[in-house]
């Protein structure tokens, strides 16, 4: 069987992170052997809390309009 692959992308706030690391859990409760990563905002607070649950994340250099 493939191993099936996520990205999961959001932050800024933790109204984004938060539910997001939800379904990375769900996911992995779900989905045995599924590999997880989060993509970000460089310098913002999923750079921190993302990895403290445990994922992988990756920051991008992100602006707004």
């Amino acid at each position: 069987m493939e191993q099936i692959k996520v990205i999961i992308a959001g932050g800024g706030t933790g109204g984004h992170i938060f539910p997001a690391v939800a379904i990375g859990h769900a996911l992995q409760r779900l989905v045995p052997g599924v590999q997880l990563l989060f993509v970000g905002a460089t310098g913002k607070m999923e750079m921190e809390k993302v990895p403290q649950e445990g994922f992988e994340i990756v920051g991008l250099d992100i602006a707004g309009f």
